[in-house]
Formats: C-alpha cells, structure tokens, sequence
C-alpha cells in the first residue's frame, strides 16, 4: 500500500463527511492504493455510524474502535500501529487544518532523497488573545526546561515515510506528548508553513493547557529535578551565608534582629520550595508508576477492515 491517512474522531459527527469527501480527492491524485484510518477515541456522538456509512461506499476505509475515551495522542499512536501505507499522512478531523496540504506535503517530501518527514506550522498562533498568549507561553517554557526543542506553533498534521513511522512506534511509554516524541526520534524533518483556522467552541480550556504543559516537560526532560536539586543549593548556601552574617554582627557589633515577621517569612520561603520540590518529585513518581505497571496503551473494541 502506497499512502495511508490517519485521523481520530471525537465529538466529530459534523465534520466526517466533509473530511473524507475533501481528503480522497487528493489522494486520489496520488494513488489508487490508500487507505484512510480512522479512530474513534470513545467519541459519545454518531461519529463511528458516520464512518461506518462511508465505509458502505469505499473499502478503503478503516474503523478503529477504542473501548473508551483514552485521549487525542494516544489515540493517535494506535491509529499508527495499524497503518500499511509506505506514506503516513497524519492529520485532525477538525477541518482547522486543510485535508488539501497533502499536496504540498507530499510534493515537499519527494522534492529531495533524504527528507523523512514533513510537518505543518502555523505563521502565528490563530484565535484570541488569550489563546495567542498562552500558546507562546507554552512553547517558551517548554523549550526552556526540556532537552527536546520544538518549533513554536507546530501543528499535528504531517506527511512520514515508513522508515521514520518504524522508528517512532517503537516508542511505547504511557504519558505521551507527541511533538516531544516526533521530535525525539530524529531523522530529517522539514516544515511548511500553513494557515490553521480557529474554532470558537475549543475544548482546550487554561486549566487543559497547564495540564498539557505539565504533562509535556515532565515526560520529555528531567531538567526539573535538575533544577530543584540546584533551587536546594542555592537556599542552603545562602542561609549558610546569612547565618555569618548575622553571627559576625551579633558578636562583633552586638546588635541582634528584632522582631518575628523575618523568621515568619523565611518559614513560608522554605515551606514554599520544600511543597513545590516534593510536587514536582510527586509527578516523576507518578509517572514512573504509570510506566512500570505496562498497562496498554488503549484499548481496541472492534476494527472494521
């Protein structure tokens, strides 16, 4: 098989016509050997009976069903496991990213020998000014804590040759954030930019988006722990100094600190930095013991073929 096209389905009834109707058209164009993978990641609409209904009209079509809602990135690391296609062209059903990139896609990739991947990213962050913010605030800080560095405003569309699709599906850890893992497997990737539409009912709220932060530093870098570790430094060596500093004056010029509030504040500092750094050690450990239990990564409840 030639090309495969992956895609999830979540609250997706109204866009599942429109997204096939819109995508087989540019496949077509390529070959006649495709397949369009879709994953319905617990959707609670009529988004599988959409497909389903589809798949009456072309064969080519593949229903995943997940046992229940699992998550958008896990979602889509199943749907890669069971693609043939020699290309992968990976995209949202959501229409904000348009199924015709695939053309420039596919051209870019074959332009050159040596070219693995082609991703989508966006010019400037769409939507509000809330949205645009908290996206630049997003990639700055992840950026400044992980090892792994990330194009700000990268997109989950992608066109991948099957030699980069092996490697990256070797990558079977649990707490998944997928731009980190697509950028950890390497190979040579290049970006186009593309224009992404917003939509005004996102799910992606600022508590989802600090959660998603989370998530995404601590399971791609450890430079947290690092950074506490050197935090803890940083104070010891300062009491310590602090404290010369109060017992040289205290002998050698008797004068002695007045008054409670200093103490009270130092109390707090000191409680503050030990919560945060037994926070952020809580998290590692969490996901240690997410990891080490070797739950799967989804549940399949039925494919339709």
């Amino acid at each position: 098989m030639k090309l495969s096209v992956v895609t999830t389905l979540y609250k997706s009834e109204r866009f599942v016509e429109e997204f096939y109707s819109r995508i087989v058209i540019v496949v077509k164009e390529i070959t006649d050997d495709y397949e369009i993978v879709f994953v319905n990641d617990g959707s609670p609409d009529s988004s599988n009976k959409k497909v389903l209904q589809l798949k009456e009209i072309d064969n080519n079509i593949k229903l995943i069903e997940l046992s229940r809602n699992f998550g958008h990135h896990k979602a889509v690391m199943t749907g890669l496991n069971f693609v043939d296609g020699a290309y992968v062209f990976l995209l949202d059903i959501d229409l904000e990213e348009p199924p015709e990139i695939l053309r420039d896609f596919f051209k870019k990739l074959n332009s050159e020998n040596n070219i693995d991947v082609v991703f989508g990213i966006q010019k400037q962050r769409k939507g509000k000014f809330f949205e645009r913010k908290s996206g630049q605030f997003f990639y700055k800080i992840f950026n400044l804590l992980s090892e792994i560095k990330i194009p700000e405003n990268i997109l989950m569309a992608r066109l991948m040759k099957r030699s980069y699709l092996n490697a990256l599906i070797k990558y079977s850890e649990k707490e998944l954030f997928l731009a980190g893992v697509f950028a950890m497997v390497g190979f040579r990737q290049e970006s186009i930019v593309i224009s992404k539409g917003s939509r005004p009912d996102t799910s992606y709220t600022f508590r989802k988006r600090m959660s998603l932060l989370v998530n995404a530093i601590t399971a791609t870098s450890n430079r947290l722990l690092v950074y506490v570790f050197y935090l803890g430094l940083f104070v010891s060596f300062t009491s310590f100094f602090g404290l010369i500093y109060f017992t040289i004056r205290a002998v050698f010029y008797q004068e002695y600190l007045k008054g409670w509030p200093s103490i009270i504040i130092s109390i707090w500092f000191l409680s503050g930095l030990i919560l945060i750094s037994m926070g952020i050690l809580g998290i590692y450990m969490s996901k240690i013991f997410s990891e080490v239990k070797q739950r799967p990564l989804t549940i399949i409840s039925k494919i339709y073929e």
